[in-house]
């Protein structure tokens, strides 16, 4: 009765690392009003990314990787991880998107003229939020997601190593 079991010791390193991944949100999300607070000055620009369109998505993250911790649910936060790869892609389009404007730029002397505010940070605003998620699977399923890791059905399992493996 008095000895802590696994799910209380997962349950304490995860709100350790939620807490630290929390203050690194609001490091970006100051990092990005300073951003825009600088962008108020310059003249007004044709943004060729949907800025509004990534934040609405990254919000959704870090909102649905905390409802997944104050409902212990790994399905919400295994939903985050999904949400991570269209971020990811939105992202992928917004760099391709953002070269072409920057050549643009260039041929009419105007450089970094199509630099979106913030679309770093909003980046890495969605990584802390899926480390969140991911600190959730840790606790709730006691599975290491990270990476990629592969898990078996019934929890993690020791690793075979072939016979010439010398570690």
């Amino acid at each position: 009765m008095q000895q802590p079991m696994a799910v209380d010791l997962r349950f304490i390193l995860a709100v350790t690392k939620i807490n630290a991944d929390l203050e690194r949100v609001g490091d970006q999300a100051v990092n990005i009003a300073e951003r825009v607070i600088d962008m108020v000055s310059l003249p007004a620009v044709e943004l060729p990314v949907d800025i509004a369109r990534i934040s609405a998505a990254v919000s959704a993250m870090v909102r649905r990787s905390l409802e997944s911790f104050i409902e212990a649910k790994a399905e919400l936060a295994q939903a985050v991880l999904e949400m991570d790869n269209v971020v990811d892609r939105m992202r992928d389009e917004a760099f391709i998107m953002l070269g072409q404007s920057d050549e643009r730029a260039a041929r009419d002397h105007a450089p970094g003229s199509g630099r979106p505010a913030g679309r770093a940070h909003l980046e890495r605003v969605a990584d802390h939020a899926t480390n969140i998620a991911e600190d959730v699977i840790f606790w709730v399923r006691g599975a290491d997601v990270r990476h990629n890791v592969p898990q078996e059905e019934n929890g993690p399992q020791p690793v075979q190593r072939a016979a010439t493996d010398t570690r």
